[in-house]
């Protein structure tokens, strides 16, 4: 009898334990499946993997981004995984707007079709639907006026040091220390030196909010911007074959869905990788035939609407000056504000430092 009992109670201690389990597991589940809803709808967290828009964001910046505004949708890949998903969209309460920072789906570089690497991007938006793009000695400008520039955008110069007051060798190790890159907010301490007919040089990258302060530093012989002058092509630059490069560059329009696009030989390598990205085959036959989905025809109807992206760290950012433009299906969310920042180049093995790393200042802080 009392073995019985004995039995009856572990049984009873078992099944408990396994209901406790199971309560357990369906809590966790509720709350994975509610963060999910959270993060797929309304908040989305995104961490600043390279410099390209230095000095608004920094790297290490840990930030949300707010979703809802353009549409929050299901999840658009499986967690942890490159392999999409389809996926049901929410109404957008505005379109993208000009100077909103954003982070998107990255549509591939320049000549692929589909991107090699299932990543997101974060830029400024420069360019909507219908907009015309054009930059001249680096200075941007959209429908003829010029875009606004952040205080804290950042473009390479050009400096020469008076060697009776600093030697260069001087000059290379202040821009290499942490206190004096403190001063100038030189959060990008690339620095480049080389030799020309005038003497030995340094390119370095510098915030709008600190060039004038840079230039009265006493030992300098001379400052100026690093430009690409017009003329010099960049192989690398969209489209192929323009002749275009970073700092000179378009006119181009950003296309608008229903646009029409007058299609001809000259233009066929501009218009490829965009076609086919919409989800045509586009081929020429002989100098002059062009087929769209074995079709010959000399136009084209756009069938969304696309825009313009251009990092903040203007001359070491990969943006749609490289790869193209940006369907707004692929835009995800607009930046909110920064929630943690730390160091993220110290490695976790060293978690003291790591900590120590945080930057107090940075938390809250808005993105504009």
């Amino acid at each position: 009898m009392a073995t019985k009992t004995i039995k009856k109670t572990a049984k009873k201690q078992q099944d408990s334990w396994f209901i406790e389990k199971a309560k357990s597991f369906g809590s966790l589940l509720v709350t994975l499946l509610v963060v999910l809803f959270i993060q797929s709808f309304f908040i989305q967290g995104y961490s600043t993997p390279t410099g390209s828009m230095l000095n608004t964001i920094l790297i290490g910046d840990k930030m949300f981004f707010n979703q809802f505004v353009y549409g929050g949708s299901t999840p658009r890949f499986i967690p942890f995984t490159e392999i999409k998903l389809p996926y049901w969209q929410l109404p957008a309460i505005r379109e993208p707007r000009r100077n909103d920072i954003v982070n998107f789906e990255f549509p591939g570089n320049r000549e692929e079709v589909e991107p090699s690497a299932k990543v997101q991007y974060l830029k400024r938006t420069v360019g909507q639907p219908g907009d015309i793009i054009e930059i001249k000695n680096r200075d941007l400008f959209v429908n003829g006026e010029r875009f606004y520039e952040s205080p804290n955008m950042q473009y390479s110069y050009v400096v020469r040091v008076d060697n009776k007051k600093l030697s260069d060798q001087a000059f290379n190790l202040r821009m290499q220390d942490p206190e004096f890159q403190k001063s100038f907010n030189i959060t990008d301490p690339s620095i480049y030196n080389n030799i020309d007919l005038q003497g030995r040089y340094f390119v370095l990258i510098l915030p709008n909010n600190k060039v004038e302060e840079f230039k009265r530093l006493p030992f300098l012989k001379s400052f100026e911007p690093a430009i690409d002058t017009a003329g010099k092509s960049d192989p690398q630059i969209f489209p192929k074959g323009s002749g275009w490069n970073r700092d000179n560059y378009g006119p181009l329009k950003v296309p608008t869905k229903g646009d029409v696009v007058t299609l001809n030989k000259d233009n066929y390598l501009w218009w490829d990788t965009f076609i086919k990205r919409e989800g045509h085959k586009i081929e020429m036959k002989g100098e002059s035939t062009i087929l769209i989905d074995g079709k010959e025809t000399n136009t084209y109807i756009v069938e969304h609407n696309y825009y313009f992206m251009m990092g903040d760290n203007r001359h070491n950012s990969l943006d749609s000056r490289f790869w193209g433009f940006v369907p707004v299906e692929s835009i995800v969310g607009k930046a909110w504000f920064v929630y943690f920042s730390w160091d993220s180049k110290i490695p976790f093995g060293q978690i003291g430092k790591l900590l120590g790393s945080v930057d107090l200042s940075r938390i809250g802080k808005t993105i504009e």
